[in-house]
């Protein structure tokens, strides 16, 4: 009697093995269709016309900036979703709030050195620095926002005289 137990607990421990082992294998083929499933769906878009989308990579037909793989689970669209509901002031404010943390980020890690009061927009954006006050203090020229403040008489160093502060803006004539 005793023999037939043991073959009876060891049929039984096979059966666990062998149906965990199953188990294990199917749920890897599944995480593996899904991950597939997940990667023939990318989705690419227009950081500016977000109603531009396609399957692949490639220029906006509109600007022509290149478009931005999306990230479509659930909780990214939740997201973008709910940027979107805003009006286009409060993202804007938004969007400054933003620009005023970055500034002020980039001016601690000694990137951002602007020479007039309100500091510039246009360095932060263009290359994440703002060189326009070593610039002017070297007798080269600023950048065409921080050149527009000089001339309104918001330059932060008042022993620069605003006249001498040159522009990299070209002039247009006809």
């Amino acid at each position: 009697m005793s023999q037939i137990k043991r073959l009876g607990v060891i049929f039984l421990v096979g059966l666990f093995v062998i149906g965990g082992a199953i188990q294990a294998q199917d749920e890897s083929k599944k995480e593996g269709k899904s991950e597939r499933q997940h990667q023939e769906k990318a989705v690419y878009a227009c950081p500016m016309h977000p109603e531009v989308k396609s399957d692949k990579q490639g220029e906006c037909p509109k600007c022509g900036m290149t478009l931005v793989k999306q990230d479509l689970t659930e909780g990214k669209q939740k997201e973008e979703t709910e940027q979107q509901k805003g009006s286009a002031a409060e993202n804007i404010n938004a969007a400054k709030k933003l620009l005023f943390t970055a500034k002020g980020q980039l001016a601690r890690e000694g990137k951002y050195g602007c020479c007039i009061e309100v500091p510039c927009n246009q360095c932060a954006l263009d290359h994440q620095s703002c060189p326009c006050y070593d610039n002017l203090k070297e007798g080269k020229p600023v950048c065409n926002e921080c050149y527009s403040g000089w001339q309104r008489g918001e330059g932060r160093d008042k022993k620069i005289d605003a006249k001498k502060v040159k522009t990299t803006l070209s002039t247009h004539s006809h």
